[in-house]
């Protein structure tokens, strides 16, 4: 049992980034969600990375799947961070920039 530890840690990292970004999302319609899946999986991906480079720098032979999975976990929170972030730095630029009504749009800056 104490072997399947490094794999729920991984899966639980995965499945609580689905989460946040589902949960985070503005409408729940079939493009938000496909969109939220790649993004969670590219946050994956960006853990996988981390701990990547953990395993080429130890050697394959001597890394310790328990320390694996936990950079695998900083790697995703991290990316996912990441996203949110500039999401929400995105967001803030968008309603920012667009005037609210077609009068002042024709207006030179």
């Amino acid at each position: 049992m104490s072997s399947l530890i490094p794999s729920c840690i991984v899966l639980g990292s995965l499945l609580i980034t689905l989460f946040l970004m589902i949960r985070r999302a503005p409408d729940h319609r079939p493009g938000t969600i496909v969109n939220n899946i790649i993004m969670t999986a590219l946050c994956f991906v960006g853990g996988m990375l981390v701990s990547a480079m953990y395993t080429r720098a130890v050697g394959n032979v001597s890394a310790n799947p328990y320390i694996i999975a936990i950079l695998v976990a900083i790697g995703t929170f991290g990316s996912l961070a990441i996203y949110i972030k500039l999401d929400e730095k995105q967001k803030l630029n968008r309603n920012t920039t667009i005037p609210s009504s077609p009068t002042d749009r024709s207006k030179p800056n």
